[in-house]
């Protein structure tokens, strides 16, 4: 199975299927970052300390579905550091917002496992496990990265503003985000 189908074909499992507007994550490059094409994707790029990298998961997604964001680090420093979701905090129009952590996916699969059949849920869970961005020790001038998923943007008929803070090498990056309906 395709990485990206698993991983639509996972999103819609955990939101439902209705889809009733088609939404996009639009990155604004801050002073400092340079905007660049990753896998077709509009990607920023914050180079400090650690060079931390941020996209959209998709080019658009549900409203029905939970936003997805690509996070990479490349941690350019001689000391390693832990990353995590915990190292990401996420404000919609300056309010705190949920940022899933991996143990949290996974529970929501198990919890969907009695609609779907057992096979199904295995690789649903296989696509987390080698998608999904957990915990880990990031060597010195080694990278980590994978998906983070975070709570559904509320009133999604209006443009929000998204701000991802990042921390890694005991720096914060801050990017922007226009949430907008998709033309």
């Amino acid at each position: 199975m395709n990485k990206f189908l698993a991983i639509m074909i996972l999103g819609l499992l955990l939101q439902g299927c209705a889809a009733t507007k088609t939404l996009t994550l639009d990155p604004l490059a801050l002073d400092g970052q340079q905007k660049v094409l990753q896998e077709g994707v509009e990607t920023i790029i914050s180079p400090r300390k650690a060079l931390v990298a941020i996209r959209p998961g998709t080019n658009t997604y549900s409203s029905e579905g939970r936003p997805t964001f690509v996070v990479t680090v490349l941690n350019g420093t001689d000391e390693s550091f832990e990353f995590s979701t915990e190292d990401i905090q996420v404000f919609v129009d300056g309010e705190p917002h949920k940022v899933f952590t991996y143990d949290e996916l996974v529970a929501d699969v198990k919890r969907q496992q009695p609609l779907i059949d057992r096979n199904r849920t295995e690789q649903f869970l296989s696509v987390l496990n080698t998608t999904a961005l957990k915990k880990t020790t990031v060597l010195p001038r080694a990278w980590h990265g994978g998906y983070v998923t975070i709570g559904k943007i509320p009133d999604a008929d209006h443009p929000h503003d998204i701000r991802v803070v990042i921390r890694a090498a005991g720096e914060e990056h801050e990017f922007l985000f226009k949430h907008l309906r998709a033309s």
